[in-house]
């Protein structure tokens, strides 16, 4: 059982990379362009070491920010579950795809 107390952040900019493997849940976000204008792709994952690309998983969310802008969001209650129940062909995790514009991406997760 975890807590609301046990939420992590965890940091990255890649294009695409497993943020974590395992049930989690999606508390918030905070993500920030230091350049261009972009998006990216919060995901559950195809497997161990992928970021499913799938618009089907329900756990899918597209985030767009502005040049020189961060967008942020605190998730209400119990947040978004990624675990293999919750979606169609992912399996326990979370990662980000799809980060063409290099965002820096911070997820608040149940770690």
């Amino acid at each position: 059982m975890s807590y609301k107390s046990d939420i992590k952040p965890v940091n990255t900019s890649s294009a695409s990379t497993v943020i974590f493997t395992g049930r989690t849940r999606l508390r918030g976000f905070m993500i920030q362009s230091t350049g261009s204008s972009g998006s990216a792709i919060i995901n559950g994952l195809a497997n161990a070491t992928t970021v499913s690309s799938s618009v089907n998983t329900q756990v899918f969310l597209q985030v767009f920010v502005g040049a020189g802008q961060t967008e942020t969001l605190n998730l209400p209650e119990d947040g978004i579950l990624y675990a293999q129940s919750n979606g169609t062909g992912v399996v326990d995790g979370v990662g980000v795809t799809a980060n063409a514009s290099a965002l820096s991406i911070t997820l608040f997760i149940d770690k």
